[in-house]
C-alpha cells in the first residue's frame, strides 16, 4: 500500500496507508490515515527491508536488535527506535519493504 503525500485523499475502504523511503541509509516509515500523518526515521536501516521479509517466511522468528528493533506483534512487525516506534501490518509489509528498496 502506498502513502498519499499531497496526493488523492484515502478513501472510506483505506483506512491506513503507509510509505517507506530510504536515503543514505536513514529509512523513514510515515502513516497516513483519513485525519493524521505521523514519520517514524530510523537510522543504520542498511538491512531494514531485509529484516522484515524475514518475518514474512518466519513469523516466529527472534526480534532483531540493530540501531532499531523489529519484533513480530500479533498485529504485525513493530520498528522500534529511541524516538518511538511503528507497527506495520502483516499485509501492508511488502509495501514497506518494496518502498525500501526502490
Amino acid at each position: 500500500m502506498l502513502l498519499s503525500l499531497g496526493r488523492a485523499p484515502l478513501s472510506k475502504g483505506d483506512m491506513m496507508k503507509i510509505s517507506a523511503t530510504i536515503i543514505d541509509g536513514t529509512a523513514t516509515l510515515t502513516v497516513t490515515t483519513v485525519s493524521n500523518s505521523s514519520n517514524l526515521q530510523v537510522s543504520d536501516a542498511e538491512h531494514l527491508a531485509d529484516d522484515l521479509e524475514q518475518f514474512l517466511t518466519d513469523p516466529d522468528a527472534e526480534a532483531i536488535d540493530r540501531h532499531y528493533r523489529v519484533v513480530p506483534r500479533d498485529l504485525g512487525i513493530s520498528i522500534q527506535t529511541t524516538q518511538g516506534r511503528f507497527l506495520v501490518p502483516w499485509r501492508q509489509i511488502m509495501t514497506a519493504v518494496n518502498g525500501l528498496r526502490g
